[in-house]
């Protein structure tokens, strides 16, 4: 629904006020604080308008108007005054980073850390999906009889042990002739790409070592990742109790999200191909998502998208400065990632 200027800067103004008082706005308090530019009966007017639509609803007749989720959606999608995260917030999330020894999971647990204490909400990571993260290298060790070990050490620094059973006995040379020959044709490559198009189009030209061919399916097969060993990062449980603690059916409600694992994995990992910032406030995202807000974006390996971040809070969150915080940490977390993968 297209509404007038007037309607948005009176919208506006009350989603802002309400995020800062946690109160029903009346018109007098718009008319008091905000520079509106019209009478008390002009913007009550408005606000009788604005509850028609569907973007206000009232607690009681008499007592002002608090937002919606429709209109927190259009406050997030046109009305927000993007914060510009100051040099000392910047140089605040730059330092957690620094005091890590730029190992993954170290990097992931201070960014959920990180999201949590600047939003005063929860802050979630999804670590890397297996299948998604990039073979650094790769080694066949013979362990004894039929049984080979296989080592696959990945640009995330994450190290997989894959242990497979053969139909005849390999040498170890043979062994480390096939794993020089799998390392100059896989490194780069992630989980998903080596098992569904790099190795069938190397079993294709067959100009690997003797014995490749009729070890690679087990190879292949040996590298499918176990993507429930996907770590889930969360910090922030006490700022849940502040925010909603006058609210204590919200506040079970989104409790039971950050207890379903299970859900916040999906739920995150369904954004990690979606370039940018996103908002899901409510029902917009789950039917038991109801007075809740989260604002998620990717973070990438390079050029690779490999896990989501964000944050889970209440629909009267400070969207302003929530916003560029999540857009800031993406693209700080993807350099860091990079930089250890390389």
């Amino acid at each position: 629904m297209d509404l007038s200027d007037r309607h948005k800067r009176i919208l506006k103004a009350l989603v802002d006020e309400f995020i800062l008082e946690n109160r029903p706005v009346g018109s007098k308090t718009l008319f008091d604080k905000h520079d509106i530019g019209l009478s008390p009966a002009s913007i009550r007017s408005v606000l009788k308008d604005l509850e028609d639509f569907g973007y206000l609803a009232s607690r009681h007749t008499s007592g002002g108007r608090i937002p919606t989720e429709s209109g927190y959606r259009l406050y997030v999608d046109s009305l927000v005054t993007m914060y510009e995260l100051t040099l000392k917030e910047k140089q605040r999330i730059q330092e957690e980073y620094l005091k890590m020894q730029f190992k993954l999971d170290q990097i992931l647990k201070a960014t959920a850390s990180v999201l949590s204490s600047l939003s005063n909400a929860a802050g979630i990571v999804i670590g890397p999906a297996k299948n998604l993260d990039t073979l650094k290298h790769l080694e066949l060790i013979h362990v004894h009889g039929d049984e080979i070990l296989m080592i696959l050490v990945m640009r995330s620094g994450t190290v997989l042990n894959r242990n497979f059973f053969v139909d005849q006995n390999y040498s170890q040379e043979a062994l480390y002739q096939i794993s020089k020959y799998l390392n100059e044709n896989l490194r780069g490559y992630d989980i998903f790409e080596i098992q569904n198009t790099v190795v069938p189009k190397l079993m294709i030209h067959r100009d690997g070592p003797e014995d490749f061919t009729r070890i690679a399916p087990l190879i292949s097969s040996a590298m499918t990742p176990d993507n429930s060993e996907v770590t889930l990062y969360i910090d922030g449980f006490k700022n849940l109790y502040s925010n909603f603690r006058d609210e204590e059916e919200q506040l079970s409600q989104v409790l039971s999200l950050l207890d379903d694992q299970g859900f916040l994995r999906g739920f995150f990992s369904g954004h990690i191909d979606q370039d940018g910032v996103y908002t899901i406030i409510g029902k917009d995202g789950d039917q038991f998502m109801s007075g809740v807000s989260i604002i998620t974006s990717n973070y990438k390996m390079g050029e690779k998208k490999i896990g989501a971040l964000g944050i889970i809070g209440p629909q009267r969150m400070d969207y302003n400065k929530a916003l560029p915080l999540v857009d800031f940490t993406s693209k700080l977390v993807s350099e860091m990632v990079t930089r250890i993968s390389k």
